[in-house]
This record gives structure tokens, C-alpha cells and sequence, in this order.
């Protein structure tokens, strides 16, 4: 079509230059229609030239509306400007009226998003606030309706429109944003005292920031919503080599922006997979086997790990994610990436020296750099090492899903692999958190009975369950809950870790009952947090439980199958939002700059309070937005699924690159449990 319109214009260019021996100069008749009454409807080929940018073609569409005037989309592509290897691309919306000569369309430009610095280049609060208007007169020329503006910040513009096309029945562009409530079900009288005994001590209410926004309308009901932003997906999927910069002044920093949105939704998410795959396997599992972070150098290759303080949970994941792609597609290099990464779990229990301690992550000793504070220098066979105290619950889920995982794809015939697996699950049993946390102990007897095939061990594993069955009923070990936005977040990950881990188990150990028990609790929990749409546990519930025919109590009478399999169609789009590759640059953002931004009446995690010190009245701050990952925790997450949903502020330092194992874990289980439709 564009190489039609540039034939058209070129064969109207010549019929004006030969129209010079008449006395009256003749219009075309394209051009001639945009001054008869109502003849300006249509889409408009155009052309023009940004003093930053150079020259672009594009589209002007005019679609009439309910008042006269017309709603206006602009999309123009540069010719010879490209951003990292892509082309830029400006959508622009706005409103035009016509008379019989001229032609006037205004936009609105917003000059903040939610990035506040990109390296050294800096938003001021005032951007955020204030969007720009663009005027455009377009008048008759030789050429065709011509016009000549400035963005006012960046940008002059001269631009003409010449032939026209029909309308579509569709807008060339259609802003699909949606704010989807994320309330929930009221909270009780109980919970409301003790938040309101929280709100007292901290002194929240009286904090100039949360007064305010005292009134707010969504400060005032306790909404929170979740941003959803499906637009452009199509588009992308069909033109990777362009990014689309959205009603923003077109700079480095808006252009960012939404080439983090580009990497999101032009790739597939097999091709995303294959990345981060390559990746964490080349540049995030150091040299002891454990998850880091990769400081990279300007061209982008490795100079060194960085220890990942949580890294027993991310690289018990990690091997789960390993394990399924296996089990689905028996690809031997990620057999190979279990075995490195159970190795650094192994050696997480054997460093510390103490059959009851074990380590949080592992690096390499280095002469230059002696540990130092929590940190300590292997001895013996491990004297190569450094390891980090502080072994915990959290931890301990790392360690059995990546032993369970493994032992799924580990071959029997690797007797010294499986007899090391034996003695570890045996060790996990006599760890002391399983004295101050008693319900590790049932996941942790039941992967030494299954590992050993001791009977005694499958005993004690169906005592233990037992045992907590008569004081907590339905294996209910958690604490879940959601109210307005307000949740234990991080919570929610370890929860849905050790979910898979307790019910592939008593599967494994043919403990059906406590299986289907295990299964409507998960159930339960996704009812629970389907509000706020955790994908991830939506993913884990359909998979170990759902399609297996449970349910729940509360999923029975609270919510339907309807609107689980909606919540499972949607839960794909947490897949779709992670961009690939990551953004690594130097960079700040706060969206609570947006106009449209609300804080919450209800703090973020308000019963840290108890801590003392208390923690700052910043620390309980979270909005009642909460953004797509490609426009927050995409930028500096090192593991999505378990960030607070409502914060607002981030940062990170170029050469500081995440893992992305978020994604490969996601990605593997949803491929792993046969959920539709995952490309």
C-alpha cells in the first residue's frame, strides 16, 4: 500500500508541475476533496520531516465523530533513524476540525511516563503532570495539505498529506488499556481492628504523603486495580523490527519505555524460553552451581557472579525449571543444567561443616577478597568456596523441590548421583529448622521415603501429616490472605513452591488422601488471590490440582469454573509481559508521578511493625495500581513472581543483569501441566 501511495503521490507531483502553462493552477483531486464539505473522512498517506529525525512516511486517519469533528490517529515510521537496530515508529491520537481551506488537528503528548533518569538523562516531576499540546494547520500547497509544528521539547515537525484510502472498519490504532478491579471480598472486623492498631503506631494517617490523598475516590472505597495492557501485542507479533512510541515526546527515555513493551511482545514466548534458557546457563549459574546475578561489561560479556543472597530458592527453581523442559521435550542440555545445579544444592548442605546448618549460596574464594561478615571460607574439600550462613525456611523449599525435581529426571542407573540424593533427603530430616518450623517436616520425610523407599520414613511422613491435621485442618499451612491490594507477596511464591513439592510427593508416595487434601488447599489459595491475579499460582493450581478434578470448599462456593479457565487464558499474558532480552541500563522509575496514581489506605506490609527498630513510614507505602511488568519489575526484578503487586518506585545500575529463571519457570511448568494455548 505505501508503495502505491508513493507511486500516486510521484504521478500527482507531475500532473501539478504540468499544470504550470494554465493560468489557474489545477488541484488533484485528492486534495481538491479535502475542501469539499465531509470529503476529509479516510486515511491519508503522509509525509514529512522531524528536525531530530529526519524524514518518515506514514498515515493521517480521520474518522468522523458524534460531535463534527474528527478522531484522529497519526502513524509515521522513520526512514533512516533507527534505535538499537529497530526502526521508530510515532502514534500520535487526537481530535481535527476542517472548513473549507485549512485543516486543524490537535494532540495530547504526554512528556512523562513512569522513567524518572536513564543514564544521565533525567524527567523533572513537572513532565509527568503537564502533558504537551500539539497544534497542526494544515493548509493547501502544490504538494498537498501541508503543515509545520514543534513538540515544543524535542522536535520541529513539516509534514503533508495527499492521497486518501477508505477507512478500515477497525482504527489504525486502538488503545486497549484496561484497569481491572483487584479488590476483592471485604475484610473482616477482626482484620480491620488490627490494621487500624497497625495505622496508629506507625502513624499513617497522619503522614503528609498518605493525607494527600485522603480524598480520592479509590483511596476512599480501598480499590486497588490491576493495569492491563494488551495493546500493540498483534502488531508486534508481526513487525518485530519497530518500536512504537505511543502519545509520548519521542526521546531516548519514552523511546525505552516502549521498546521494553517491544521485547516483551514481539518475540514468541518459545523464542523468549530459548533466551533465557542460553543465558542463565552461560552467564547466571556460577562456578559452584548456585543462581547469581551476571556483571556484564559494556559489549555485553561476562566479567564476573554476583552472589544472589536468596539463591537455594532461586536455584532449587531454577533445577524445577530444567526438570520440566526435560520431561517435555528430552533435550539433553537441560538434563545437563539439573546436574550442575543440584550439585551447588548438595554442596549448600555439606559447606557449613554442620549436619544441622546449611547455606544460603555459594562463590568463589577469592584471595583478593576475604570473607567477610556473614560470609565464610569453606575448609577442606571446599576451601575453593565461600558460603553464606543463614539457611532457612525460605531456603529449605529451594532445597527439596530441586532434590524432588531431580529425582524425577535423574536416571536410576546414576547410582552415585541417587545415593547422594538418598543421604541428603535422610540429612534434610535432622536440619534444626525443622524443629523451629515443624511443617518442613512432612515434605522432607516424605522425599526421604520416596528417595530411600525405607517404609519407617513413609510411616513417620504420614504421622507427621497427621499431626498437623488435627491442629490445622486441611494441611493448611500457610497464612494466605488478601485485602485491598494487601498481601505477604513474597509469601505467595513460597507457597506455590511448596505446593508442587508436598503434592507430587504424596502422588509419588501413593498417599491419595493427603494428595487431594494438599490439592483443594491449593485450590483454596488460588481463590484466595484471584483478585489480584497472580499468574504464576494460577498456572501451579490448574496443573496439580484443577485438572485433576479438585476443587476446593471455598472454590466451590465463592467462585466457578468459568472463571477459573478465564483467570488460566489470562495468566498466559504473565508470560507475554516479561520481556526478552531484560532491559540492563542505568535507570529510575516512579510511577507515582502519573496523575492518575493513588496511594493506599492500607500499608504495605504494616505487621513489620512489630520489628525494632521500626522500619521508615516509606518502607509501608504501596499504591492501588499495580503496573505491567514490562512498565516496572521488568527493569529491576530478579524474580517477578515474588515482588510486592502495588509498589511503585525502582532502580537498578546498568551491568547488574537478573537471571530470568521467572520466566523459565513459568514458562516450563505452564508447557510441563499442558496449559493452552501457551504461544
Amino acid at each position: 500500500m505505501k508503495a502505491l501511495s508513493s507511486f500516486l503521490f510521484l504521478f500527482l507531483s507531475v500532473l501539478i508541475f504540468n499544470s504550470c502553462a494554465h493560468k489557474e493552477r489545477q488541484v488533484p483531486r485528492d486534495i481538491a476533496s479535502l475542501q469539499a464539505n465531509g470529503g476529509m473522512e479516510g486515511i491519508w498517506f503522509l509525509q514529512g520531516t522531524s528536525s531530530t529525525r529526519g524524514p518518515y512516511n506514514g498515515e493521517l486517519e480521520l474518522r468522523k465523530a458524534g460531535d463534527g469533528t474528527f478522531n484522529v490517529v497519526r502513524i509515521v515510521t522513520y526512514i533512516n533513524y533507527f534505535f538499537d537496530g529497530l526502526r521508530v515508529q510515532e502514534v500520535w491520537t487526537g481530535k481535527a476540525v476542517a472548513n473549507a481551506g485549512t485543516l486543524t488537528v490537535t494532540y495530547d503528548i504526554r512528556q512523562g511516563d513512569f522513567i524518572t533518569k536513564l543514564s544521565s538523562q533525567k524527567r523533572e516531576a513537572s513532565d509527568f503532570r503537564n502533558p504537551i499540546t500539539i497544534l497542526a494547520r494544515f493548509s493547501p500547497t502544490s504538494a498537498g495539505l501541508a503543515t509545520s509544528f514543534s513538540d515544543k521539547k524535542v522536535s520541529d515537525y513539516s509534514e503533508w498529506i495527499t492521497t486518501r484510502r477508505d477507512l478500515e472498519s477497525r482504527p489504525l490504532w486502538v488503545n486497549e488499556r484496561k484497569y481491572l478491579d483487584a479488590k476483592g471480598k471485604n475484610i473482616p472486623l477482626l482484620v480491620r481492628g488490627i490494621i487500624k492498631a497497625f495505622k496508629m503506631d506507625i502513624g499513617y494517617d497522619k503522614d503528609s504523603l498518605v493525607k494527600s490523598y485522603k480524598n480520592r475516590p479509590e483511596f476512599k472505597n480501598e480499590q486497588p486495580y490491576m493495569v492491563f495492557d494488551p495493546t500493540d501485542f498483534e502488531f508486534y507479533r508481526n513487525n518485530k523490527d519497530i518500536i512504537r512510541v505511543v502519545n509520548k515526546i519521542t526521546d531516548a527515555i519514552s523511546i525505552t519505555e516502549s521498546a521494553v513493551k517491544r521485547n516483551a511482545y514481539a518475540p514468541s514466548l518459545d523464542e523468549k524460553a530459548q533466551g533465557y534458557d542460553r543465558n542463565a546457563a552461560d552467564f547466571h549459574l556460577n562456578e559452584a552451581g548456585m543462581l547469581s546475578h551476571a556483571i556484564l561489561d559494556e559489549k555485553g560479556q561476562l566479567v564476573s557472579y554476583s552472589p544472589d543472597g536468596d539463591s537455594a530458592l532461586w536455584t532449587g527453581m531454577y533445577l524445577g525449571s530444567q526438570a520440566m523442559r526435560y520431561l517435555t521435550t528430552k533435550d539433553t542440555e537441560a538434563l545437563q543444567n539439573v546436574r550442575k545445579a543440584l550439585k551447588g544444592l548438595m554442596t549448600l548442605m555439606d559447606v557449613t561443616g554442620n549436619p544441622q546448618e546449611f547455606a544460603r549460596t555459594l562463590a568463589v574464594y577469592d584471595p583478593k577478597s576475604p570473607p567477610t561478615g556473614s560470609w565464610h571460607r569453606g575448609s577442606g574439600a571446599f576451601e575453593n568456596l565461600v558460603w553464606l550462613e543463614g539457611g532457612n525456611n525460605d531456603m529449605l523449599k529451594g532445597l527439596t523441590h530441586g532434590f524432588m525435581w531431580a529425582g524425577l529426571v535423574i536416571p536410576k542407573s546414576d547410582t552415585e548421583t541417587w545415593n547422594e540424593l538418598k543421604e541428603k533427603s535422610r540429612r534434610l530430616i535432622d536440619l534444626k529448622i525443622m524443629s523451629e518450623k515443624p511443617h518442613n517436616k512432612p515434605p522432607a520425610l516424605g522425599l526421604a521415603a520416596w528417595m530411600t523407599g525405607d517404609p519407617s520414613l513413609k510411616e513417620q511422613y504420614i504421622k507427621s501429616y497427621d499431626a498437623i491435621s488435627m491442629k490445622v485442618s486441611g494441611y493448611s499451612f500457610d497464612t494466605s490472605f488478601y485485602w485491598h491490594g494487601t498481601s505477604d507477596w513474597s509469601g505467595i511464591n513460597l507457597g506455590i513452591v511448596g505446593d508442587i513439592t508436598n503434592i507430587t510427593l504424596a502422588d509419588l508416595l501413593g498417599q491419595t488422601k493427603i494428595r487431594d487434601q494438599l490439592r483443594e488447599r491449593l485450590m483454596d489459595s488460588w481463590v484466595t488471590f484471584e483478585p489480584a491475579q497472580r499468574h504464576l499460582l494460577t498456572m501451579a493450581a490448574y496443573g496439580f490440582a484443577y485438572r485433576h478434578g479438585t476443587r476446593g470448599g471455598n472454590f466451590r462456593s465463592e467462585t466457578n469454573d468459568a472463571r477459573f479457565e478465564s483467570a488460566l487464558a489470562q495468566s498466559i499474558w504473565g508470560l507475554r509481559e516479561i520481556p526478552y532480552p531484560r532491559p540492563n541500563l542505568t535507570v529510575s522509575i516512579d510511577h507515582s508521578l502519573k496523575p492518575e496514581w493513588c496511594i493506599s489506605p492500607i500499608p504495605r506490609l504494616f505487621w513489620k511493625a512489630v520489628k525494632k527498630p521500626e522500619p521508615p513510614i516509606d518502607f509501608f507505602y504501596q499504591g492501588l495500581y499495580n503496573y505491567p511488568l514490562f512498565e516496572y519489575q521488568a527493569f529491576a526484578s530478579n524474580f517477578v513472581w515474588k515482588d510486592s503487586a502495588f509498589l511503585y518506585q525502582t532502580s537498578h545500575n546498568k551491568g547488574d543483569e537478573n537471571s530470568g529463571v521467572d520466566y523459565l519457570y513459568a514458562y516450563w511448568l505452564a508447557r510441563y501441566v499442558g496449559v493452552k494455548n501457551v504461544d
